[in-house]
């Protein structure tokens, strides 16, 4: 099977090709509905490769980057940048009256545990088909570059609290897909 993912993320220069997990994982949860994809959000923009190459592996939505401080513009129709911070109420209700509820809302920000569960808590009501955390795999070491990123509830509870969801048959949670590193949670 070719994977559509891949060659456009090679061609953005981003850091998802590099693990193969996120290649899969991507191609396997969204490749059947590329076309119906109206809006994503992505937090962190780092350079801007992956909300250029969301754009074209999503064709026909709008890809609204979430960054706290990006010094990068888009001159694009099709993308977005807004400034602010993805775990504060005030900004994410802003963002979700001016663009409406994403279908998917992808989380490769700050990687700190605090933050991933912060986001998700204001972000995930609102996502109509799938939430990504990417890098949860980083909450198993204490520091990543220098900084302390597990404060003692790792990111990973959001999974198991959507797991434990689906085996009981109450809330919201039709599936989910696990990776190493990457984990797909699908309404």
């Amino acid at each position: 099977m070719s994977n559509t993912f891949k060659a456009i993320f090679e061609r953005h220069d981003t850091d998802k090709v590099n693990n193969g997990n996120y290649q899969d994982g991507y191609e396997a949860s969204f490749s059947s509905i590329r076309h119906d994809v109206k809006l994503l959000f992505e937090i962190g923009v780092n350079r801007g490769g992956s909300v250029r190459a969301f754009a074209e592996y999503f064709p026909n939505a709008v890809i609204v980057g979430l960054e706290i401080a990006s010094k990068y513009r888009f001159d694009d129709e099709r993308i977005k940048i807004e400034i602010g911070d993805a775990t504060k109420p005030d900004f994410i209700n802003a963002l979700v009256e001016k663009y409406g509820r994403p279908d998917i809302v992808i989380d490769d920000g700050s990687h700190f545990s605090r933050d991933i569960r912060a986001s998700f808590r204001l972000l995930y009501p609102h996502v109509k088909h799938c939430y990504v955390i990417e890098d949860y795999g980083t909450q198993f070491y204490d520091y990543e570059k220098g900084f302390y990123i597990n404060d003692g509830t790792p990111a990973t509870s959001i999974i198991h609290g959507k797991i434990n969801e689906l085996l009981s048959r109450k809330g919201d949670c039709r599936s989910i897909h696990i990776y190493n590193s990457i984990g797909f949670i699908f309404k």
